[in-house]
This record gives structure tokens, C-alpha cells and sequence, in this order.
């Protein structure tokens, strides 16, 4: 173990080349919150699960361990960053993850493909994988707990929910308490997305979470942290597949849940309004066509309404989460208008549409 969680390690091999690996580890200094927050489940997945996945769609994986009860987590994969880029960028400098960077000169870099384009082969590429996995019963077996809300579909682990749900009211409670003052968690509200934050938290229930996992039965393995940032864009060659283009990384929040809720939260996080209302149907009907194909028997009603409603509640657990972070107000603020354009759009009201916030 090195201090650090990401190194990159590289190889002297015959004694006149080189290779270049990336190592994903734990150091004893952040086991604690690994601990806590499940992030070993990382390397549980690319040891047990990754092998199913459709062909590029992660990183080559040399080698991975991990153990949720110390925390502790080593991943040793190949190293991305020459051939690809963080596709985050290819959609602008809106999120504010972007705004440090050069985001006209990367996108240059990698032949300036549109976020309709980027969207549009993550979405293909996500939905053979939620093909794969859809309704898989190993998934489970108790071998497979390391997977975030694998207890929850199965009427189990409450605690552990609620506990989650908690963080979410105690931020809502620090909102609260902050009205009216100078503190820097306090954002410009928009009416209808305040009254929709105010009525997930008021409306959080392990009866409702219950309910909404077993209608239809539907649900699948997800990433969990569903986002431009995670998928890195190939920038070598120039006629490639959707599964050559993309490789998805930090598969920290993996588990069992909706499949087209991710394609919600990945639009908020970065796309611009104005782009997502011309192509958002039309990205989530190419996910829905390769589901079918993929052999899932699904209702385009269940992905279409998943996509929306799911995406805003999802997003409203972070939105009240950010809002409570001092010094995040700004970051908290770009997320509220994102989700505000999108509730408009598709005309989602708070006091009818808006059940509680998806941890």
C-alpha cells in the first residue's frame, strides 16, 4: 500500500519497453469511510461480474480484490489516458467539474463529437449491459450482498436504508434552519423545484420504496454513479463501434435497481437543456430498441416514465445534499437549474409526481 488512491505503475518489460497500469487502491488512512460507504464493491464487481459485460465496455482488468468489512480495495487495470479522454467534457463546461478545464481543446482532441453523439453510443452501450443483468436471479444470492440495494429489492436491509434516508432529512433540516440567512448554502429556488425537494423528503417511506421496487418486477444491475465523468471517450482511430468508443469506470456504487433512472441522472449531471429537449427522446427510444434486442421484455411507457421521474427524484437526493455543503452553493446551483429545465419540460409536478428522493 502507497499513500494515495490511484497510482500508476508502470513496467519494465525485456528491458526496452514499457506498459502502463493504473492501481485503484485504499490506503489505511481512508478505510474508515471506505468502509462506510461500500466502496470495496468496486473491486467485487470487476472480480465476479465484469466478465459478463459486453466486449470494451470497462477497462482491461489485470487484477482485483476487495473486502467490504475492512474496506480495503486493490483494482490493477489498464491505463486510459493516452487513447481516451473523460467525455464530461465533450458536453461543455456547464458542469462544474468542467469549469477549470479546457473543455474546446479537448473536445478538439478527440474530433469534436456532439453530446447528442457521446449520449447516444453511452446509452446503446448501457443498455446491453442492463440487458445482460436484467432481472438475474444470482444476483440475489447472498454471496452477492456487496450489492448496493440488493437487500433493499428483497424487503431486507431497512436500516441501511433509512440510514441513507437520513442523510438526506438532515440536510434538508440545515436548508431550513439556513432561510433567510448569508450562509453559503443557500441557492436561488425555484418554487416548483423547492416544493419538489420539500415534498421527497416529506415524503420519505420504506412502504413507498417497497412499493416502487416491485411494480413490474423490472430492475437490473446499474452503475449507481451514472455520469459523463465515469465513461471515458477512445480517441484512437476514427470508424469505431458504440462498444470500441466507451469504457465506464468507477463502478463504486454498483447494485440492483432502475435501469433507465441512470439515463435521468446522466442528462441532469451535464447535458444542456437546450441539446437534451432536441435528442432526449430519441436517446432514450435507441436505449430502449437495444433492450429489446438485448431480449428484455419491457414497456417503452416503464422506460420513458423511469427516465423522467426517476432521473428528478434521484437528482433531488444530491440537490438537497450539495445545498447543505458549505462552499457548494454554486456547484448546488448549476444542479437545481438542470433539474429545473428538465421538471419544466416534462411538466413534473411536485405535489403529484414527486414520491421521495432515490439514495
Amino acid at each position: 500500500m502507497r499513500d494515495g488512491a490511484t497510482l500508476k505503475l508502470t513496467l519494465e518489460m525485456d528491458g526496452s519497453s514499457f506498459m502502463s497500469l493504473i492501481v485503484k487502491q485504499v490506503p489505511p488512512s481512508g478505510q474508515p469511510l471506505s468502509q462506510q460507504l461500500g466502496l470495496a464493491r468496486e473491486a467485487l464487481f470487476y472480480q465476479q461480474l465484469a466478465g459478463d459485460l459486453p466486449d470494451k465496455s470497462v477497462p482491461k482488468i489485470y487484477y482485483a480484490a476487495g473486502d467490504m468489512k475492512s474496506g480495503t480495495k486493490v483494482v490493477i487495470m489498464e491505463d486510459l489516458s493516452l487513447g481516451s479522454i473523460d467525455s464530461g467534457v465533450l458536453f461543455g463546461p456547464g458542469n462544474p467539474n468542467n469549469w477549470n478545464r479546457d473543455c474546446e481543446s479537448l473536445a478538439k482532441r478527440a474530433g469534436n463529437p456532439s453530446s447528442r453523439q457521446v449520449a447516444l453510443v453511452t446509452f446503446r452501450v448501457m443498455a446491453r449491459i442492463h440487458a445482460v443483468y436484467w432481472r438475474r436471479n444470482s444476483l440475489l444470492e447472498p454471496d452477492k450482498n456487496w450489492l448496493r440495494g440488493q437487500a433493499w429489492l428483497q424487503g431486507q436491509g431497512r436500516e441501511s436504508w433509512e440510514a441513507s434516508q437520513q442523510i438526506v432529512r438532515n440536510c434538508w433540516k440545515q436548508c431550513q434552519q439556513a432561510e433567510g440567512s448569508t450562509s453559503q448554502g443557500i441557492i436561488q429556488w425555484d418554487p416548483q423545484v423547492k416544493s419538489a425537494a420539500a415534498r421527497a423528503v416529506e415524503g420519505i417511506s420504506w412502504e413507498a420504496q417497497q412499493k416502487r421496487l416491485h411494480v413490474q418486477g423490472y430492475w437490473t444491475l446499474v452503475h449507481g454513479d451514472f455520469w459523463p465523468g465515469n465513461a471515458m471517450w477512445m480517441i484512437d482511430g476514427s470508424d469505431k463501434k458504440d462498444h470500441d468508443s466507451i469504457r465506464l469506470l468507477d463502478w463504486e456504487m454498483v447494485g440492483l435497481g432502475s435501469g433507465p433512472q441512470e439515463l435521468g441522472q446522466y442528462v441532469i449531471s451535464n447535458m444542456d437543456p437546450i441539446e437534451r429537449r432536441e435528442s432526449e427522446r430519441d436517446l432514450v427510444q435507441a436505449y430502449y430498441q437495444e433492450l429489446k434486442q438485448g431480449g428484455v421484455d419491457v414497456t417503452w411507457d416503464y422506460c420513458w416514465t423511469e427516465y423522467k421521474f426517476g432521473g428528478v427524484e434521484r437528482w433531488l437526493w444530491f440537490l438537497v445534499y450539495f445545498v447543505a455543503q458549505e462552499g457548494m452553493s454554486v456547484w448546488a446551483q448549476f444542479f437545481h437549474d438542470q433539474i429545473r429545465a428538465f421538471m419544466h419540460d416534462h411538466g413534473i409536478m411536485a405535489a403529484t409526481d414527486i414520491v421521495q428522493p432515490r439514495p
